[in-house]
């Protein structure tokens, strides 16, 4: 079995517990933080073609709709694409999904989108060489590539948060930052009640992000480590940390040559 055999596989396995609880809302840190940002550093995206890489269930790719992009979702789990599909039947906004793999995207013609986004999704794909080199063949040349991923310095195979005397979060611990092998993740929301999700991580440096988006034919536009805001703390307390302490996120923009 290959790498995206078994991620394909672990992903299938994942994909109704997690739809059922995006739909219940349990993944807020996203939602109050992570999507709102993702999509403003979008800007104006009204009538452009654009691919989301890594689509899932197809919460990012509504986000797109809702904001005019003429959207076409991609996944290489075909239960996740079929939970996208429920949800497109339910309420259409014109987003067209596919099964595929973002490292064989053959499917679309040379320069077909003005915009590739990923929210999410890079740091559990396979060979993010042949990734990054498959969205710039996609995208017209100064068309962008937006992507966001967990960030890469911070959140290790060795990662956990520290806490003081008082039990409350004061720091976090990372180890094995350059290690390459792959591994297992097991995790649940906090409000989830129903099954455990298990995800393989591929553990890319903050410079294979970089250098491979150059190496691949972008030029860099920004690099960001998002901070939540007052107001997202205030909804989510937990927020407080990360306004703190680290990064959650990281944010990349190219734009193609």
């Amino acid at each position: 079995m290959t790498d995206f055999d078994f991620v394909q596989h672990q992903w299938d396995q994942n994909a109704r517990v997690w739809a059922a609880s995006l739909k219940a809302g349990h993944d807020l840190i996203n939602e109050i933080f992570g999507v709102p940002v993702f999509l403003d550093s979008l800007g104006e995206i009204g009538g452009l073609e654009v691919l989301d890489a890594g689509c899932g269930e197809g919460r990012s790719s509504r986000h797109l709709a809702i904001r005019g992009a003429s959207v076409t979702g991609v996944d290489i789990s075909k239960e996740m694409i079929a939970q996208a599909l429920s949800s497109e039947a339910e309420s259409p906004l014109g987003i067209s999904y596919q099964v595929a793999s973002c490292a064989d995207l053959s499917r679309f013609k040379n320069c077909h989108f003005d915009l590739v986004s990923s929210f999410m999704a890079l740091m559990d794909m396979p060979d993010l060489d042949v990734v990054l080199g498959e969205f710039h063949r996609i995208i017209r040349p100064g068309g962008l590539l937006t992507l966001m991923v967990r960030h890469p310095c911070h959140f290790t195979q060795g990662f956990s948060i520290l806490k003081n005397r008082l039990g409350e979060r004061a720091g976090l611990s990372v180890s094995g930052y350059f290690g390459r092998q792959p591994y297992v993740e097991r995790w649940k929301f906090p409000a989830q009640t129903e099954g455990v999700f298990e995800v393989t991580r591929f553990p890319y440096t903050l410079s294979d992000y970089v250098n491979g988006i150059l190496v691949n034919g972008f030029e860099l536009v920004s690099l960001s480590e998002p901070k939540p805001t007052a107001e997202m703390c205030s909804r989510l307390p937990l927020l407080d940390f990360w306004q703190v302490h680290a990064s959650l996120y990281l944010e990349i923009i190219g734009i193609a040559r």
